[in-house]
């Protein structure tokens, strides 16, 4: 469990807990059950830290992406086959509404497990995106509403997603005048113990992400399919390996978090793979595009 761009986030990779060997173990077994004759790509494997007031985190998630790739034709393996694998072994699972036009999405949970379970449009990339619950090094703590790379939005830098002021941890009294005084964020328009910053959201506003991407000279916002103006790239012989390529990229403001969507299109001859998403370090949208063996089966 490590990588520059991890360590860079956590201040090193910590060790890994039985559940997230558990977590992965059962990811690649329903990978390969729902698909028989593709092997699961394990595309990813990181940490989310948890903070509270100090730098250095309480805890981690620990986080897996898998891909399987197909290959177009409706009786290959897709979503639904996916969702009933996890049905079958005993997971809630939960249908989202997609995205984009032709993907599906949906949720499943086990005892404080996740994963999100996505497939995107044309040639049929279906990607597992699990969690673990947080792990605590000594204090524990509660389960915080999500951490950054299930936020949906930035994480807030004053809160740290928890949703709470972090000085009275949402009590709305601090420790001043022998345990008694009333915090400074009970008298904001957030409300009694809340963060003040992000107002109990625990991610940032629209108007305090627009900042953070001027910062880095990135648009203000999307203007259009980003995917469709994204330079075409060479190497890849499969999804799941143009995949594994985008998932440790950075984004301009340093973060790799991302939650990305897949289109496989006939583009002037060509068959390509396109990847956008939405960086979950300062809501830039991000976009890859790949080209793919012609008439070649993804592996």
């Amino acid at each position: 469990m490590s990588g520059t761009a991890d360590d860079r986030h956590d201040g090193g990779a910590p060790e890994v807990p039985g559940s997230a060997a558990w977590l992965k173990g059962r990811l690649l077994e329903i990978a390969a059950a729902f698909s028989a004759d593709r092997v699961p790509v394990t595309a990813h494997e990181w940490t989310d830290p948890v903070r509270l007031r100090d730098p250095a985190p309480v805890g981690h998630r620990f986080l897996f992406l898998l891909g399987v790739d197909g290959d177009g034709h409706s009786s290959s393996p897709g979503f639904d086959d996916a969702v009933n694998a996890f049905a079958a072994a005993g997971w809630a699972v939960r249908r989202r509404p997609p995205g984009l036009p032709g993907e599906s999405c949906a949720t499943a949970a086990h005892e404080g497990f996740e994963v999100r379970v996505y497939e995107g449009s044309g040639r049929r990339l279906v990607t597992f995106t699990g969690w673990t619950p947080v792990v605590y090094t000594e204090r524990q703590l509660p389960q915080p509403p999500f951490t950054l790379s299930t936020a949906d939005g930035v994480l807030c830098d004053d809160c740290q997603g928890w949703g709470v002021c972090l000085e009275c941890e949402g009590r709305a009294y601090s420790g001043g005048r022998g345990g008694y005084g009333r915090c400074w964020c009970a008298a904001n328009n957030a409300g009694p113990g809340r963060c003040v910053e992000c107002r109990g959201r625990g991610v940032f506003t629209a108007a305090e992400m627009s900042w953070r991407r001027r910062r880095y000279g990135l648009p203000d916002a999307d203007s259009g399919d980003t995917a469709g103006r994204t330079p075409v790239e060479d190497g890849h012989v499969s999804s799941t390996g143009a995949l594994a390529a985008v998932v440790r990229r950075t984004c301009a403001c340093g973060e790799f978090r991302c939650f990305w969507r897949n289109t496989v299109v006939q583009a002037d001859e060509r068959l390509l793979s396109r990847f956008v998403g939405t960086c979950q370090g300062c809501a830039a949208q991000r976009a890859y595009a790949f080209t793919l063996p012609p008439g070649r089966e993804a592996t």
